[in-house]
């Protein structure tokens, strides 16, 4: 038998990449799909190998495999042949292998409508029949859902091996970890916290007015991820180039003005060397995960979905994390008359995007005019997920939804607390940072942890492109002396605002 390119192709890219297997498993792989009985041989054997040597790394052992197959499975010389040219074939991107198991199950699909075809074609043409016309039919009904079910998106199976893994992972469990769900943000502690990390498979949602840091905080998030989890993190900006995003991310890392990084004399000033070098250093820990991406027309989800499976299968993971800035700008394959539309659109493939790839999607979305109006120090209301640019569904589609808006009250208590103490002679007026106070609001929050709080405070350092969590904000507070009093110090301590004593300033 000529053995199938397609079905070699899947088999070589599974053995090449067993971590895909449990995947393409529900999605229906298995080996009734192959017409080579080389193949399937091979197949279920690689089936086996997984299923009793999990946790043992990306590869296969190669001779530990041959060995079953020539022992166990008493295969011919030319099964032990095939085994080589697969593993010497080299493996797919996951993407490739979805796409050869879907023309398998396809083929396989058309196959039995062919028999079933012929079995109504007998039935019919028969002079004598022996059996009802009624039984026969409810046979080809059961048929046809076995086609039906063959040709679905995935395969479908009771919740049995599902609960067994769970209960293996409850058990297997390790303690002293914290208690949060998905990816960790750490140091942001409280947002971490209320969110349970970026959790697999959620989509959250971030709006915010122009200027509000949404851009620094996607930054801080998808580098503390990379930082922490060591998982691939791919950021898509469709406004700004890599350059500028590399260094906003130094920035963060050096407390280097950005501009000053592109164009200042750093070599040559002692502080600026150490920050800088410090920065390089804090930046080389996660360099290796972290992806940037200049979005065009091209990178539609579908794009970003092959990407994805890429550069896991480069990592030897199941997960990533993906950062969109901003949604409004993601192409789609057809032109939509309507921005709303074309959001929605949008909207709903990332919902979809990290439920397939089981890892976070943040996707950042801008205001529109009226959220904009909101968030000003004049107004009694406060912007939604709702206010965004054509953002009808965003939130229903999102698993989080976030909304960062500055709190003028905090701010301005801050501000008078600076003034104040440069009035009193303590503070250099010359050496003054630009400063908001941000309430990241949590709107929506799937599954939420208990207890806990909906809003979160940062401070905005916007020429260091610092994002600072201050703690959760109380509701209920009507004075704020004391807090903008903490930051004061904070601010103290880091240089952020310079002391002075009598007649130096």
């Amino acid at each position: 038998m000529t053995t199938d390119r397609t079905e070699f192709r899947l088999v070589a890219g599974a053995l090449a990449a067993p971590q895909h297997l449990e995947k393409l498993q529900k999605l229906g792989m298995s080996s009734s799909l192959f017409e080579d009985g080389d193949l399937k041989a091979v197949f279920d054997a690689f089936q086996w190998y997984c299923s009793n040597h999990k946790g043992e790394g990306g590869k296969i052992d190669l001779p530990l495999f041959t060995a079953y197959l020539t022992e166990e499975r008493h295969v011919t010389p030319a099964i032990a042949t095939l085994v080589g040219k697969l593993t010497d074939g080299g493996g797919e991107d996951m993407t490739t292998l979805v796409e050869m198991l879907d023309r398998l199950k396809t083929r396989a699909a058309r196959r039995k409508l062919r028999t079933i075809a012929d079995s109504i074609n007998s039935f019919t043409d028969a002079e004598k029949q022996g059996r009802r016309v009624e039984d026969f039919a409810a046979e080809i009904s059961e048929q046809l859902r076995q086609v039906a079910r063959l040709s679905s998106q995935s395969r479908q199976e009771p919740i049995r091996d599902e609960l067994l893994r769970y209960v293996e992972e409850v058990r297997t469990r390790e303690t002293g970890r914290p208690s949060i769900l998905g990816m960790s943000i750490a140091p942001y502690d409280n947002l971490n916290t209320a969110i349970s990390g970026l959790r697999p498979g959620f989509y959250y949602a971030v709006g915010g007015a122009p200027r509000r840091g949404k851009t620094n905080l996607m930054l801080r998030l998808a580098t503390l991820i990379a930082r922490n989890e060591k998982v691939p993190v791919l950021y898509y900006s469709y406004e700004q180039t890599k350059r500028v995003l590399l260094t906003r991310v130094l920035s963060q890392e050096s407390l280097i003005n950005p501009l000053i990084l592109q164009k200042g004399d750093i070599r040559n000033k002692a502080e600026l060397v150490t920050r800088f070098n410090k920065g390089i250093k804090e930046t080389s820990a996660y360099m290796d995960n972290f992806y940037l991406f200049e979005g065009d027309r091209q990178d539609t989800l579908e794009h970003i979905r092959s990407v994805a499976y890429g550069i896991m299968d480069s990592h030897h993971t199941d997960h990533c994390a993906i950062f969109i800035d901003y949604l409004q700008k993601v192409p789609t394959v057809n032109p939509y008359a309507s921005l709303q539309k074309q959001v929605d659109e949008v909207s709903g493939l990332i919902a979809q995007l990290s439920t397939e790839l089981q890892s976070p999607i943040v996707a950042v979305s801008s205001f529109d005019k009226d959220g904009c109006r909101l968030d000003s120090e004049t107004s009694k209301d406060r912007p939604t997920m709702f206010n965004c640019t054509g953002g009808g569904d965003i939130e229903y589609d999102a698993d989080v939804a976030l909304i960062i808006v500055k709190d003028y009250h905090d701010t301005a208590q801050l501000e008078e607390k600076i003034a104040n103490a440069v009035r009193e002679g303590g503070v250099n007026p010359h050496h003054i940072p630009h400063f908001d106070i941000l309430n990241l609001f949590i709107d929506k929050n799937r599954d939420a942890p208990e207890g806990g709080n909906i809003i979160v405070q940062f401070l905005f350092l916007i020429e260091d492109n610092q994002m600072v969590e201050l703690g959760y904000k109380d509701v209920e507070e009507r004075y704020s002396y004391a807090k903008a009093g903490k930051i004061f110090e904070w601010l103290l301590e880091r240089g952020y605002l310079e002391a002075v004593g009598p007649g130096e300033h």
